[in-house]
């Protein structure tokens, strides 16, 4: 394990004010080509009450040399290896002091310096507090906009990078180790169902770097433990024809080539056999 941060020097991270303190979490394995950008977008928000935690799954790349360069900014961060994303990002909880939780991971950033400020203008009686976000996709961008509520078991409302959370509630559930990909949206689900305070603020928050997790293969695996997470807490015959109708879609999206091509082959051996 290796670690450092400002917190090894000076354990006194707390509100300067009296706004509530964020807690920023970043995580990041082997990230040297994106970390840096991500860093700067916290270090330079204007918000002063903001604690920042990166968790490292181990890198063996630069990255472990940028967070030393900001050790001095970043209240604490952390390398050892860990079974994952959302085993890293529950680290990041168990460290976190502030009053909201935001997870700002690697290639992500704030949209601006700034973003933080609108926690200066009232105290929010929320659980969940979430925005926009620009999506970067392999060649476009698009604005992920909120979707309702109530359609919410078909797909996560926002990106969790535009997201505030209440630390007393991520530190009661923790995310789910049993997902690779969707333990935010089991998450975010599961305090829908538990009737918890979500509010809306018409405001852009980040820009998520979709790049590298833009694969066919990898939104079926999603599609399965998103299916998994919303029949296992609330079932009902609708949601699951619903999910399975999406597998078989993109299943045969992912496989048509093959599967035409078996047929095509198996075709034309029955004509020559004539």
């Amino acid at each position: 394990m290796t670690e450092g941060g400002s917190r090894l020097q000076f354990d006194i991270k707390k509100s300067r004010t009296h706004n509530p303190l964020v807690t920023v979490i970043t995580v990041v394995f082997n990230g040297e080509q994106l970390i840096e950008e991500t860093i700067l977008s916290v270090l330079n928000q204007s918000y002063e009450d903001v604690e920042y935690i990166v968790i490292d799954g181990g890198s063996n790349d630069g990255t472990l040399k940028i967070l030393s360069k900001y050790n001095d900014k970043i209240y604490y961060w952390l390398s050892e290896p860990d079974r994952g994303i959302y085993d890293a990002m529950n680290k990041g909880i168990a460290l976190a002091r502030g009053e909201w939780i935001n997870f700002m991971n690697c290639g992500d950033r704030f949209v601006s310096a700034d973003v933080l400020n609108f926690f200066l203008e009232k105290n929010y009686e929320a659980d969940i507090i979430f925005g926009d976000a620009i999506v970067q996709y392999p060649s476009f961008e698009a604005t992920f906009k909120k979707v309702p509520l109530a359609s919410m078991w078909q797909r996560i409302p926002f990106c969790h990078q535009a997201s505030f959370t209440k630390a007393t509630l991520l530190k009661q559930w923790n995310f789910n180790l049993q997902y690779k990909l969707s333990s935010d949206f089991d998450f975010i689900y599961r305090a829908y169902l538990n009737h918890k305070k979500f509010l809306y603020i018409n405001k852009v928050i980040c820009l998520f770097d979709f790049k590298t997790g833009a694969t066919i293969k990898n939104a079926l695996k999603s599609i399965y433990e998103r299916r998994d997470a919303v029949l296992s807490q609330n079932f009902s015959v609708t949601k699951w024809f619903y999910f399975n109708f999406l597998i078989l879609y993109f299943y045969l999206i992912t496989n048509l080539k093959k599967i035409l091509g078996m047929k095509l082959s198996a075709w034309v051996t029955r004509l020559l056999r004539r």
